[in-house]
């Protein structure tokens, strides 16, 4: 196989094909409000580097590496420095921190639990059950666009869900559970 440039129609027709698995793998990297622009970036970044695309591989890994890549040096810009609460009481620290995963919770009427519960999860992980949950791509179509085996995206999906079930128990957050109707 050899690396050979993508025309312009190829590269448009793998973009209209993996957008939107792109878009969620951008979401569970720099959150909802930053996702579109992530998926552009990874555009142009892939534009320029059409010609190492090995002509026969798998399109959507490829365009997925280059996300992952972007959204890590993204969320490296967005971190504070380490150093920015040192000076702060411990308290105000944890106040300051914010969710890992940042987006509009209020907007898609989703709850502070699980907005928090999603925010902790590692990207990777996160990554893993929103593409199975919300594209429905396959373990092995997962793992494929994240360049891990086909097993550890399954096993990410099922422990993310069962942290997410975890953390939205009632016992977990604090509340009693309701009370059982006769």
């Amino acid at each position: 196989m050899d690396a050979s440039p993508l025309d312009a129609e190829q590269f448009v027709r793998a973009f209209a094909q993996h957008g939107q698995a792109l878009w969620v793998l951008a979401s569970a990297w720099v959150g909802r409000g930053e996702a579109a622009d992530l998926v552009q970036e990874t555009a142009r970044i892939a534009w320029e580097r059409r010609a190492s695309f090995v002509l026969g591989t798998d399109l959507r890994a490829w365009l997925a590496q280059i996300a992952r890549h972007v959204g890590a040096n993204w969320r490296r810009r967005l971190r504070p420095e380490p150093r920015a609460h040192e000076h702060l009481p411990e308290r105000a620290v944890a106040a300051s921190i914010q969710p890992v995963w940042p987006f509009d919770a209020d907007r898609l009427g989703l709850s502070d639990e699980l907005t928090n519960a999603l925010g902790s999860v590692a990207e990777v992980a996160r990554a893993c059950l929103l593409l199975q949950v919300v594209m429905g791509l396959s373990f092995a179509e997962i793992g494929a666009m994240l360049g891990i085996p086909e097993n550890t995206a399954a096993s990410h999906a099922r422990r993310t869900r069962l942290l997410l079930r975890e953390a939205l128990q009632p016992h977990s957050l604090g509340r009693a559970p309701a009370p059982e109707m006769p």
